[in-house]
């Protein structure tokens, strides 16, 4: 998808009205709804966006190629790094990037947990309580609720004609991002979307493992 996506053609604010509308709907903890989406198409803003977004990639290029090892000269890595290499190079061209945005900070689970535990510190010992440790479910409450609008709006996009990719690279300049986009402090960054229409349609499906491969039955490591 990175490499189809038309440059040239514009996005009209309508259709990702539409598609954004559909997002909405997606499930929230709680019904919080606390997402709100920042969409970015003049053409100064997404390049000042490109640069640190092209920045970060000459340093996420060399992670990857040392993380790849031997895997990085494999045809399937050297396509998903040229792939990644040409959005990166060109973001600035796309025609709407669309950055998810949720209210308030990421959780910190360890201080969670720490004030859990003071909190309860006055119970017997043994109570079930000290055995709990919220932290990790509020940080996945917090990112859980956030992906499922991100990929209905993907597949909203989709229905159509446009494509969409997430990425994450702007986020090692987050704090610049913000000052660029007027984001206030307590906005949380998810990732960013760069949006287009596609060339062509002639989308197969991706080369993945099949399922009975990757899932388990009743316990880790059990199969069918």
């Amino acid at each position: 998808m990175r490499r189809r996506l038309d440059l040239d053609r514009p996005v009209p604010r309508e259709v990702l009205l539409e598609a954004i509308d559909v997002a909405q709907q997606a499930p929230t903890a709680d019904n919080a709804q606390n997402w709100r989406w920042l969409v970015v198409t003049e053409p100064e803003t997404r390049e000042e966006l490109g640069e640190l977004f092209r920045t970060a990639w000459e340093f996420h290029r060399s992670e990857m190629t040392q993380r790849a090892g031997r895997r990085r000269d494999s045809a399937s890595s050297r396509r998903n790094m040229a792939s990644a290499e040409t959005l990166a190079m060109n973001v600035a061209r796309v025609p709407a990037l669309v950055i998810p945005c949720v209210l308030g900070a990421p959780p910190d689970p360890a201080d969670i947990d720490a004030r859990w535990m003071v909190a309860n510190a006055h119970k017997a010992d043994g109570d079930p309580a000290f055995s709990v440790r919220p932290g990790h479910l509020r940080s996945s409450m917090f990112y859980g609720s956030v992906y499922p609008a991100v990929w209905s709006l993907q597949l909203a996009l989709r229905a159509r004609g446009l494509g969409s990719t997430v990425t994450c690279l702007h986020l090692p300049f987050r704090d610049r991002a913000a000052e660029i986009l007027g984001i206030p402090r307590g906005i949380t960054q998810i990732c960013m979307l760069p949006v287009a229409y596609t060339i062509g349609t002639d989308f197969r499906p991706a080369r993945r493992h099949p399922a009975a491969e990757r899932t388990f039955w009743e316990s880790w490591g059990r199969g069918q």
